[in-house]
């Protein structure tokens, strides 16, 4: 009796030893008091079938542990710019002002264009609230590596770390970067991050969405979210972090065989074109606009062309003074161009394009991706296709963060949330 009892008491104290011991321990990797996290990857120009086109198996693993929307809807005009923009303030373009890629603005005469660093920059052109400014404002850290919008400081606030953007930073080290921010000691470690890759884009255009150079970006893509759950995964955080996967448009096949060739039906002379190819943004010349607007309205059969105030409604693309007075765009697998460019490129002075995206987001082939996993997350979840403006509130719920006014639904954020 009394053997046991010692016994017993001995085993209580080892017992007590070895809490005592684990919880002196050094954490792993840094990552205590890890706060809800989310990881935002996009894969631009993903296309919302791509997965069946190659090799995907790291997206697909997201699939099997999490929700997938059967595709994802962008906004009008389905470009990179202000799809990429709305995703992350849940505003539509028409609503937060980066309109298309080249913009004018009217009341400064400024335009706006991808290329263009210092206008990149600039706050004037950002409208709405990204996540990332309610994330700093609430106490809490960010880091974008490589996003639409953070490299200006809007409202007076950057990402606590970013990166302006450059191509030539190779995909892996892209990652590696944002592994090392979650790294970083609790006080100062990123809750939101993003990640951007052009390669499915890039391909897109070049040779077209069913070219081997997209099946090989596919997989390169692919190969890249592999890096980063193999990097969680070492870090005992794979099943700690939101991971969300996204495109901001898809992409259609195009040639040279279909193009509508604008200035065989109005004098460039007469206009100031701001955007072009598939769509169109005129700006008319003083006392022009009648005559422009009657001369492209039934001009081609391929092209639609409205006045700003009568585009369609479900675009959302009528309130913003940098919507130009006549707006226009192609139907699927067709271009706008200007004729020298025609001519340039069927010389081969200029690329031609393979691929072409800018739309309407009615076009499947426009539909982008969506796949998210992670503790806030349902598991083994297919949703209806949603719009790209929705994606806002999933992220400031799981980051408890107050969201700011949005075009989304909440019922969204409802179907893909535990």
């Amino acid at each position: 009796m009394r053997l046991e009892t010692v016994d017993f008491c001995n085993v209580r104290v080892l017992a007590s030893i070895l809490t005592l011991a684990l919880l002196t321990l050094p954490p792993i990797s840094g990552q205590e008091e890890l706060r809800p996290t989310v990881i935002l990857i996009s894969f631009d120009g993903w296309r919302w079938d791509y997965d069946t086109k190659a090799p995907a198996p790291n997206l697909r693993s997201l699939v099997a542990r999490g929700v997938r929307a059967r595709n994802l809807v962008p906004s009008f005009p389905s470009k990179t710019f202000p799809n990429h923009y709305s995703i992350v303030t849940g505003l539509y373009p028409g609503h937060h002002g980066i309109v298309a890629n080249n913009i004018k603005d009217p009341a400064t005469g400024r335009t706006f264009a991808m290329t263009k660093r210092e206008e990149v920059g600039a706050p004037m052109w950002w409208g709405g609230e990204p996540i990332w400014v309610a994330i700093e404002r609430a106490g809490q850290s960010s880091g974008a590596m490589f996003w639409v919008g953070s490299e200006a400081p809007i409202a007076g606030v950057h990402p606590r770390f970013w990166k302006p953007y450059d191509e030539d930073v190779p995909g892996a080290e892209r990652v590696d970067q944002v592994l090392q921010w979650l790294d970083l000691p609790s006080a100062g470690r990123p809750t939101f991050l993003t990640l951007y890759f052009e390669d499915p884009d890039t391909a897109g255009h070049d040779e077209g969405p069913d070219s081997q150079a997209v099946r090989e970006a596919i997989m390169r893509a692919d190969g890249y979210l592999g890096r980063l759950l193999r990097g969680l995964e070492q870090r005992t955080l794979l099943d700690e972090v939101n991971i969300i996967v996204v495109s901001d448009h898809g992409m259609s096949p195009v040639s040279l065989d279909r193009v509508v060739v604008i200035d065989d039906y109005i004098s460039l002379d007469d206009v100031e074109i701001v955007d072009i190819n598939p769509t169109l943004g005129i700006f008319p010349r003083a006392g022009r606009e009648e005559a422009v607007y009657r001369a492209l309205a039934d001009a081609h059969s391929r092209l639609s062309v409205y006045r700003r105030e009568a585009t369609p409604e479900r675009w959302h693309y009528r309130d913003h003074p940098r919507i130009p007075p006549i707006v226009g765009v192609a139907d699927e697998g067709w271009q706008v161009l200007r004729r020298r460019t025609l001519a340039d490129m069927r010389a081969g002075r200029t690329r031609a394009a393979r691929g072409q995206h800018g739309y309407d987001p009615l076009v499947m082939a426009m539909r982008g991706v969506f796949v998210a996993a992670g503790p806030a997350f349902k598991r083994g979840v297919t949703v209806a296709p949603f719009e790209n403006v929705s994606i806002y509130d999933a992220m400031t719920a799981i980051l408890g963060v107050t969201a700011a006014s949005n075009d989304g639904d909440p019922a969204v954020a409802r179907s893909l949330l535990r």
